[in-house]
């Protein structure tokens, strides 16, 4: 403990103490009764203060002078258990009650010197049941399961999207901590919440984690996440991924309830070819999903048909306004067949239709659903470039 914070805590527990006798040998009767003469007068920003916080009732008399605080601002201790802190410069020169375990945790940190500096907020009610404070540099939030624990900077401002202490992660259940390469972490009702300088923020939860967590946390197999947890899966009744994925800076975790990839493929496996014979009006984009899944190099997707063979896969175009797909494999039949729905795709941007086309022919080679931010995801973005869940999936097939 730093020799201000001692000095600091030893003089509010003396004037508490001080204050309880006095109070007792004013009236032993009623000992919470305000006295006739206050020990210390209230004044200015900390009466105003102490007046819309719930005055007396809440905070008892003045247990010390209002006092010098850290670059020119100014405190005042009170009986039950609370002070106020105020500095003309922060929050428009408006002072703020901080108390109970909060301020006990403020005070662990060096104070208005430390890393939080001065109270933003008053000691507040959070949503779930607990209090709060927020600080010039970040906040302190308690409940009665977790205690209280401060949280600043990246990883506060990514719990924040999450809706705070409402939001999955619940309360902080830790202070932050250091991490590998000098990353950063936090322990959380719900999870976890990790920062490195490569990765940005990004909380880890439920199966996901147990699986980072059984492999060494960021020091492990996966190091840190690099993405938040995604989904992917069944779409309309389409087969493939069920479940959830995150990516790690050394892979990724996926929790699922179906397969990747799928038999029923366009593939002729004894020449390790796909042969199609295109009537497509989008032959920009068919040449270009062709080209991405040839530099995996295992099977060649062709347009050539060699003579005396007949094509695997047939590509046409169709228009239908009343259906939701742009793109749909479907196997069997005398070819399989993929049909590209002009209705959607003629006002899609070429990314689009890139994707939407190297997306079927990774259908047609036998790979299903699979997670958001991947070729295999099942919803049309301007995704171009194979993600290592497509290259997984296609090499447990192809080698």
């Amino acid at each position: 403990m730093r020799r201000e914070q001692r000095r600091r805590t030893r003089a509010v527990r003396a004037a508490a103490a001080l204050a309880a006798v006095t109070l007792l040998c004013l009236d032993p009767a009623v000992g919470s009764a305000r006295p006739a003469d206050p020990p210390y007068p209230i004044g200015g920003a900390i009466k105003v203060e102490y007046d819309e916080a719930g005055g007396f009732d809440f905070f008892g008399n003045a247990i010390t002078p209002e006092s010098d605080a850290a670059r020119g601002g100014r405190w005042q201790g009170f009986e039950k258990n609370s002070s106020i802190y105020w500095h003309p410069l922060v929050t428009d020169g408006h002072a703020h009650q901080i108390g109970g375990r909060i301020r006990d945790k403020w005070g662990e940190l060096g104070w208005e010197n430390g890393t939080l500096n001065y109270p933003t907020t008053r000691e507040l009610p959070a949503r779930k049941p607990g209090r709060f404070n927020h600080f010039e540099g970040g906040s302190i939030y308690y409940s009665s399961a977790t205690d209280a624990h401060n949280i600043w900077g990246l990883i506060r401002d990514k719990w924040a999207t999450l809706d705070w202490e409402n939001g999955p992660l619940g309360f902080p259940a830790s202070d932050e901590f250091r991490a590998r390469d000098n990353g950063a972490g936090q322990h959380m009702q719900g999870g976890e919440l990790y920062w490195s300088s490569g990765t940005g923020a990004h909380p880890v939860w439920g199966a996901i984690r147990d699986q980072w967590v059984q492999a060494g946390w960021e020091n492990g197999r996966y190091g840190y996440p690099s993405s938040d947890e995604v989904g992917g899966g069944n779409v309309d009744g389409k087969g493939g991924y069920v479940g959830r994925c995150q990516y790690f800076e050394k892979g990724w975790i996926t929790w699922n309830t179906g397969p990747l990839t799928d038999k029923n493929n366009s593939v002729d496996v004894t020449y390790r070819r796909m042969t199609i014979k295109s009537g497509t009006k989008y032959g920009s984009a068919l040449d270009a999903g062709i080209s991405t899944w040839n530099s995996l190099g295992r099977i060649n997707v062709t347009t050539d048909v060699p003579a005396g063979t007949e094509e695997k896969l047939e590509i046409s175009d169709i228009n239908l306004p009343d259906v939701s797909w742009e793109g749909q494999y479907t196997p069997g039949g005398t070819h399989d067949g993929i049909l590209f729905n002009t209705h959607f795709m003629d006002s899609n941007s070429d990314a689009e239709n890139q994707h939407v086309a190297t997306h079927e022919l990774g259908h047609a080679l036998g790979l299903k659903h699979s997670c958001q931010g991947q070729i295999m995801t099942a919803y049309t973005d301007d995704t171009t470039k194979l993600g290592p869940i497509d290259i997984d999936s296609y090499r447990q097939l192809w080698g």
